[in-house]
Parts: structure tokens; C-alpha cells; sequence
């Protein structure tokens, strides 16, 4: 597969994923407990499958990059960005703290905003 069509998958993985879990987080973040809780059943496997699929990709693309020697420094920002996301969210929506929720739908938006802006 071709760099291109890697670059595409992971962004509409990552587009997918980040869909659903600002869903999921709005609803947590609402309250709406019995809400939530349906929604997180529901789409857990899906969920699994974008999460999984756009951060091997993403991984696949940065070795390819670094083996490439062409590795863009504005990948560093990105990528700490969503690997801090991962835990962040896991612990807010287990401990039920709020403010981990959010910094972690955050720092996803972010991380997804800096790579739609070199796009190409």
C-alpha cells in the first residue's frame, strides 16, 4: 500500500474515532449516565476497531517516514498529542473525572487539527 492511501485510511479512521468519542464524551460530560453507558456498549467494538486501526496506520506511516528520511518535526507535537490523549481518557472515564475527559477530546481535536494542516 502505497504512503497516499495509508495518509487517507488514517485520517478517516482518525476523523471516525474522534466522532465517536467526542460523542461518548458529550454525553458523559452531560450527565446523561444511562445515555453514556448505552453508547459505550454499543460502539465499544467499533470504537476498538477505528482507535486500533488509525493509530497502527499512523505508527506504519512514521516508520515509514523515519526509514524514508523524511520525517516532518511537526509530527512530534501530533503524536504526543494522541498518545497522552489515550491514557488521559481511559482514566477520566474510569475514575469519572471530568476534566480528563476533556483535556483528552482536547488534545485529540489538537492532534488532528495540526495533522490536517499539512495534509497533503
Amino acid at each position: 500500500m502505497d504512503y497516499q492511501t495509508l495518509l487517507h485510511w488514517h485520517l478517516w479512521l482518525a476523523v471516525l474515532f474522534l466522532i465517536s468519542y467526542t460523542i461518548k464524551s458529550v454525553l458523559f460530560l452531560s450527565g446523561k449516565t444511562e445515555a453514556f453507558l448505552i453508547y459505550k456498549k454499543k460502539t465499544l467494538l467499533i470504537e476498538t476497531l477505528f482507535s486500533v486501526g488509525f493509530l497502527a496506520l499512523g505508527f506504519w506511516m512514521l516508520f515509514f517516514r523515519i526509514k524514508t528520511h523524511s520525517y516532518p518535526h511537526w509530527l512530534d507535537p501530533k503524536i504526543t498529542l494522541a498518545i497522552v490523549a489515550i491514557p488521559l481518557g481511559i482514566v477520566g472515564f474510569k475514575k469519572e473525572n471530568k476534566v480528563l475527559v476533556i483535556l483528552s477530546c482536547l488534545f485529540f481535536i489538537t492532534a488532528l487539527i495540526i495533522g490536517l494542516a499539512h495534509y497533503h
